[in-house]
Order: C-alpha cells, then structure tokens, then sequence
C-alpha cells in the first residue's frame, strides 16, 4: 500500500468489515475481505480473518493456505501459528500440527500459550507424553497459576502411574477453585475412603445451578463415584442417571447410522475377501488389534501382552479408517466415497502407511499393539489392509459392559454410553458385526474373556501369547509392574494385581437397569 488513496479504501473496507463481523454477516464479511486482498494481496489481518471464516465453515485446507500466508508476511503472528496447528489437528495430520507448534515455541519462547497449546497437541492425541510433561512444566515456569496446563500436569502424572503426584496437582486445583469440577472427577479414584467421605460433604454444599453443563456434568459422575466407592448404590446410580442424562442432550448417536456404517465397510470386505490370500496388502505380522467393546477388558489384555519384552504397548493407537482418510489428501470425498473407491493399489498403500507409522514408534520392538476397542469395525477393512494382523476379541459380560459404559466419561467419541436404551441397541449392533467377522476370519480372531483371565490368568495369558506365536515370559503374569503410559478410563485398575470385585458388579444396580437388560435379551 504505497498510496493514501489506496490505504484509505483498504481502510473503509475493514470498517466496513468491522461492522459486518459485529451483526454476523458471515458470508458478506467473507466478501469484503477478499477485496481487500484483492487490492493488497500482503494485508496480512485480512489475510487472518478470511482464514479463520475458513475454518469456521470446515474448510481447513483452504484456511491452512491462508494461515501460512500470514506467517509468510508476519512471522510474529502468533495466533496464525496457533490456528494453522489447529487445523493440522482437525485433519489428523498431527506430525504437521506438531511441527507448527515447536516452531512457536522458538520465536515465542516467554509466551505459556504457545507451550501449553504444545502439551495440549502432544497429550490429548497421545502423540509424545513425555514431551507434554515438559511443555506442560515449561508453562507453568512461565505463569504457575495456569489452571489448564496445572490439569493436564496431574493427568499425566496420573497416566504415568504418579498417583501422589496427581493427587497433590488436584488438590491444588480444587483449592483454589472448589467449582472446577473436572479437577474432582480426575482426582476420585486415587482418594481413599476416608478423603471420599469429607469430600462427599464438601460436593453437597456447592451450588450446582452456578456450574455450566460441562461442569454439571462432572459434579454429577464425581458424586457417583464417591458414592459407588462407598457403596452406596442407590445414591450412586441417581448421580450416574443425572451426568448421562445431561451428556445425552449433546448427543447425536443413532444406531441407524452405525449399521450404515457397517454396511458400507461389509461391502469393500465382501468385495475383496477372496484377494486377501493374494498379493495385496502388508504381510507384516508386527501388528496387534485389541478389539471389543469399551470397558471390556482391552486394557488389561494389552498391559498383559505389552509386559513382554517383544512388544510395544500402543494404546489406543487410532482407528484404523484414519488411514484411508490420507487417501483423500484434498479432503473433498466423506469417508464412504473413499471406501466406495477403493482399489487393490489404495489397500496395500493404508497397509503400508500404517506399518511405517508404528515402525516410528515400536521402540524396535517386534509386535505392536493398538487398543482402540471401536476398531472391532473396521477388521474387515484391517484383514485386507494387512492380511497378517492378530486380531485379539475381548469379552466380558454384556451387562457388566455396558453398566461400566454407563459409569465412565469417554473425552470424546462413544456416544452411545449416554443411554441405558442407546447402550442396549449398541452392544447387539457390536454382536452383530462380530458374527459376521467371526463367520468371515474364523480363526484368525482369538475371542479371550474378562471373566477367564481373572479366575485363571496364567492360563489366558498362555492362551494369547501362543495365538500371537510368542514365547511365554514371567513379567505378563505381573502386568501391573509395567510402567507403560495408560491412557483410557482404566489406568488405577491396571495398576494392581488380578481382582475379582468387577466381575458381575451389574448386580449393585439391576433394579436400575431395565432399559438396558430388555434390550440386550430381546
């Protein structure tokens, strides 16, 4: 902009903008904006806000291009680089997000947010724990009373098996704000029952109707676990049936959708099962499916395996669909179109994709493990892709299941745990696909129950192990020693020894479960 003239349109136009912004003219705001640029195609806070009205509309490659445009011009634009990684995140392509992020740290090295959005990438998406401890550190040497990354510190610490070190992070929260209810909820079961008493008195005497829903919410299953931990079941259960009723509201599952889904991944099954045998896909047999229903016991299993010396626990690794997104790197074709489409060409490269993935990580380890329990989807799709897989089933009974289903807060996903009724259409959605995968792999898929392993764990343990064709070694027996991060809703469990207490624990609450049972015997 060397003239005035031409400064001065750019300025009545951001006037104009500004005014479009405030009554939410989203499309017209869009419009003018782009004139600016138009006439200077280097004005870089027109350049930021068409890409944030980009992302807002879900168009994330087209607002990538922009955010890069703004760093190209402004390399001190921090929001850009928060945003671009943002969007990284939102189309799964994490190694960029991360990239974007550790170059923010090097320019804004005094800034807590740009170090704590790092810890955030590196936590959630279970991309690098140890990287987000440090990040998460570094915020608060910068700004100590920084809630969130205080909160994501105690998660990892209490991920890592740190339980005192999570309880003390927790406490410090909740002293300070005694209405951050997440804090609460994180810290329930590594509070004795005494702390759980005194706290059940504290809980009452907050004000709920002052809490958002998010916090409700956590009030809500905080005081369901106290009181479950106490046994008292009624109470408990009245707490549960608050949280899930309120965590429905937000819920747009539909069972009819799921058996869409399914129908569409049975089709690409059916259509290349007789290829499986042939020169398609990898033929690597480094990696391990743990698969079911959640709360089923896929945690156990993997920290059973994963105590081997052969092989790297992975968690819940991914689902493996994410895959055949990479197929679509323009982003223009939902998932059924790029599973519609599929070739015998598309299903060795997802095969090697994910193989050269978990190379990255297995520690050089010959097995490696992904516990994503919903992947019990996609065997199908897994079997073609990499026709050497194991696939581990576990079992447990279906109401004990889907009552831990119902007690459990999933951070995302797993919509169907917010209803007893939703619960019970699910879990004979789930049985239905496993028949035919069963009917389709036979063996190829070891079926391996809760139940057996507690009452015999050496005995399943054998069992698992000689499926997968490895040598049988102590240290699976003592699991709980194993020091590996544990990211699901059973990380206190798998910290201890075998125990029986959950094994038909259903029974606490049957006269609560009506919806539930006549679903599952109809």
């Amino acid at each position: 902009m060397a003239n005035d003239p031409l400064n001065k349109e750019v300025k009545d136009l951001m006037i104009e903008a500004s005014n479009l912004h405030k009554s939410g003219k989203l499309e017209e705001l869009e419009n003018v904006l782009r004139k600016i640029v138009d006439i200077d195609n280097n004005y870089y806070p027109a350049l930021f806000n068409i890409a944030r009205l980009l992302e807002i509309k879900k168009n994330i490659l087209e607002a990538i291009k922009f955010y890069k445009k703004v760093i190209e011009i402004n390399s001190n634009h921090l929001e850009s680089f928060v945003n671009l990684a943002n969007c990284y995140e939102d189309i799964n392509e994490m190694e960029e997000a991360v990239k974007v992020l550790e170059k923010a740290c090097k320019l804004f090295p005094d800034n807590h947010e740009v170090y704590y959005s790092s810890a955030r990438l590196c936590h959630q998406r279970n991309i690098d724990i140890e990287k987000a401890l440090n990040y998460y550190k570094k915020t608060l040497s910068i700004n100590s009373d920084f809630v969130l990354a205080q909160h994501g510190l105690g998660q990892i610490y209490k991920i890592k098996g740190d339980f005192n070190e999570a309880k003390e992070i927790f406490k410090k929260i909740i002293h300070s704000n005694p209405n951050n209810m997440s804090a609460c909820y994180d810290i329930t079961d590594i509070l004795n029952e005494d702390e759980i008493n005194k706290d059940i008195k504290r809980l009452k005497l907050i004000d709920i109707k002052n809490l958002n829903d998010i916090n409700k919410i956590f009030f809500y299953l905080s005081m369901a676990k106290r009181y479950e931990i106490i046994k008292n079941y009624e109470k408990s259960f009245y707490y549960y049936d608050l949280g899930n009723n309120l965590k429905k509201k937000y819920s747009n599952f539909s069972i009819d959708n799921e058996n869409d889904r399914f129908d569409v991944v049975k089709k690409i099954t059916e259509k290349f099962k007789f290829n499986i045998k042939k020169n398609i896909g990898n033929k690597s047999s480094k990696p391990i499916f743990i698969i079911g229903m959640p709360r089923s016991g896929t945690t156990l299993v993997e920290q059973i395996i994963s105590s081997h010396s052969k092989v790297e626990g992975g968690g819940e690794f991914c689902n493996f669909t994410d895959f055949f997104q990479k197929l679509n790197p323009e982003r223009n074709k939902n998932l059924y179109e790029v599973l519609k489409s599929l070739t015998e060409k598309n299903i060795s490269d997802v095969g090697k994709m994910y193989l050269d993935t978990i190379e990255k990580i297995s520690n050089k380890k010959d097995y490696f493990t992904n516990k994503m329990p919903g992947n019990f989807i996609n065997i199908g799709l897994i079997k073609l892709c990499l026709p050497n897989a194991k696939i581990i089933h576990c079992k447990r009974n279906a109401v004990d299941t889907c009552l831990s289903c119902y007690k459990t807060y999933f951070t995302e996903g797993n919509t169907f745990t917010y209803s007893l009724s939703d619960l019970g259409d699910y879990y004979n959605f789930y049985k239905k696909q496993m028949k035919y995968y069963k009917e389709v792999f036979n063996q190829e898929i070891l079926d391996i129950e809760y139940e057996n392993i507690v009452s015999n764990i050496e005995n399943e343990t054998k069992k698992v192990l000689n499926f997968l064709n490895i040598d049988f070694e102590k240290s699976c027996l003592e699991f709980y020693k194993n020091k590996r991060l544990i990211h699901s809703a059973s990380v206190t469990q798998v910290r201890k020894p075998i125990y029986k207490s959950s094994i038909n624990s259903w029974n606490n609450y049957k006269k609560y479960l009506n919806p539930l049972t006549e679903k599952l015997n109809s």
